[in-house]
């Protein structure tokens, strides 16, 4: 089955992401004036980008600046499925602290990342701007930061108090780096060498377990999503199984009473 969706993200001041399922199909060799970012989740894509030529698998991600010539055909199987987004690069120097001709330079060409398995990182950096800022820092921002923090920073507190007593509002990356008096990317690093999280991971987490309070207290499910601060109620399904192992309705059920199972264990890792 194929299909292609596009929407609107509001994100450092509003981009595109698109979603697509490809069954048999090549694209013909072409341009994006934008910076495209695409996680692949299934099939095997053959890919051409400027002179060079490579197999794209489910896991991967690539990176393909503005004005390169790029193209893709199905390979082995059925076909593939990926989302991408569309960023210039002035966007991704204002969620990285970098400035825009050290962006242009490092978004020239192509970079391909190989089994990282980003798509569930990029799919959250389309409704939220702190993981849009932490994959853009990941991507970009340069090596060389000071080696990982053995004990957390005054910086590095207040940003872990601000998103432990607050996670219904959203900051951004650049909000949270100006507090812990760092760069987003310094940030980034240290925040996660410190709490094995990153800044977004942390904030959803607590939005989660505020969420299972609220389930707990006997909150009405269609609430919960908008009071703990997520997009919507499939964004909380998808944390809270995550986390917890099964979903919001299913916790609220055993709360009333209702013995509940989970059919594949492994879905709390997810």
């Amino acid at each position: 089955m194929s299909g292609v969706s596009m929407r609107y993200c509001a994100g450092l001041g509003g981009f595109d992401a698109l979603e697509s399922r490809v069954a048999r199909f090549g694209y013909s060799p072409h341009r994006h004036a934008e910076v495209v970012i695409a996680a692949y989740g299934a099939g095997h894509k053959r890919a051409s980008c400027g002179r060079d030529s490579f197999d794209i698998r489910p896991g991967d991600l690539l990176v393909v600046g503005p004005e390169t010539l790029h193209s893709g055909e199905t390979g082995a199987g059925p076909g593939w499925h990926y989302l991408s987004i569309y960023l210039r690069p002035d966007q991704i120097a204002a969620a990285t602290g970098l400035a825009v001709p050290e962006v242009e330079t490092r978004v020239a060409g192509h970079r391909l990342h190989q089994g990282i398995h980003a798509q569930d990182w990029l799919r959250a950096a389309t409704s939220h701007s702190l993981a849009l800022s932490e994959l853009l820092v990941a991507l970009f921002a340069a090596p060389g930061d000071p080696p990982p923090m053995r004990h957390a920073s005054a910086g590095l507190l207040r940003v872990r108090d601000r998103l432990a007593d607050d996670p219904a509002s959203a900051p951004t990356l650049t909000d949270l780096a100006a507090l812990a008096d760092m760069s987003p990317a310094h940030l980034s690093r240290q925040f996660r060498a410190i709490w094995g999280l990153s800044p977004f991971q942390f904030l959803t987490a607590n939005r989660t377990r505020l969420a299972h309070q609220h389930i707990a207290a006997g909150a009405p499910l269609a609430d919960v999503a908008h009071t703990v601060g997520f997009a919507d109620q499939s964004h909380l399904n998808r944390w809270f199984k995550r986390i917890y192992g099964v979903t919001p309705g299913a916790f609220a059920a055993s709360r009333a009473g209702a013995v509940i199972s989970v059919q594949d264990p492994r879905s709390a890792r997810a």
